[in-house]
């Protein structure tokens, strides 16, 4: 499942792309950081996308993200090196604050504010679905996962597929949500539908952004959510 189908951006071609970039460069708004700017384009539906340019004006990568208002309180306790990530990139290892459960995420912002170890950080974050399945009750889930609980969270990134620990952790994690909110958008330029769920999951809230064809039937407020999720933030 494409992170920009999450939000609308229904991507399905090269020009198609660079269609969506032009569209950044021009309406977009210029962060300037040490070494490069993001340039952060919002679409009427709250879809976000930051590119990043560096101070020589080459483009370098982008992350999506959700223009969303309901945060999380994680403990930081250090950022992650990783060959993939671009100097305008970071990558965390964190707790729940409650230290219930570590796991990574990306931060799509991360060089407009330093995020100092051992800090308690309240953020929003957004998932994006890897794989997504919509349950109306806690009981259907577990009929169909028994040996799961309804409340758990699982960090897939710090695991490799045969259950060793990862030596480049990834921001991915496995949980269970319940459903607080729901929002059916419809992203301005490109068209395509998504959900916005405000979700609590184990130790906080935080929004799930997903295409309204990776679910099979509509979400309700109390329903729940089980997937598998690519975790970003924004300071």
């Amino acid at each position: 499942m494409s992170h920009l189908n999450s939000i609308g951006f229904n991507i399905e071609s090269a020009e198609a792309f660079d269609a969506l970039m032009e569209r950044v460069y021009q309406e977009g708004i210029e962060i300037p950081v040490d070494g490069g700017k993001y340039i952060l384009y919002r679409d009427e539906s709250g879809a976000e996308l930051y590119a990043q340019i560096t101070s020589s004006g080459e483009f370098v990568g982008f992350m999506p993200f959700y223009n969303a208002s309901v945060k999380k309180n994680v403990k930081i306790e250090q950022p992650l090196d990783d060959e993939s990530l671009t100097h305008l990139d970071c990558r965390y290892f964190a707790k729940s604050q409650n230290e219930t459960y570590p796991f990574v995420f990306d931060v799509v912002n991360a060089q407009e504010r330093v995020i100092e170890n051992e800090s308690i950080e309240s953020l929003s974050f957004v998932a994006f679905p890897t794989e997504i399945e919509y349950y109306a009750t806690a009981q259907a889930f577990l009929e169909e996962m028994p040996e799961l609980s309804a409340t758990y969270f699982i960090p897939v990134g710090l695991m490799t597929p045969e259950g060793e620990a990862n030596d480049s952790p990834e921001p991915y994690a496995m949980f269970i949500a319940q459903i607080n909110s729901v929002e059916l958008k419809k992203n301005s330029h490109f068209l395509g539908e998504f959900y916005v769920l405000e979700v609590s999951a184990l130790e906080g809230d935080l929004t799930i952004v997903t295409s309204k064809e990776s679910l099979k039937s509509e979400p309700q407020v109390g329903g729940f959510v089980n997937g598998v999720y690519w975790m970003g933030a924004k300071v």
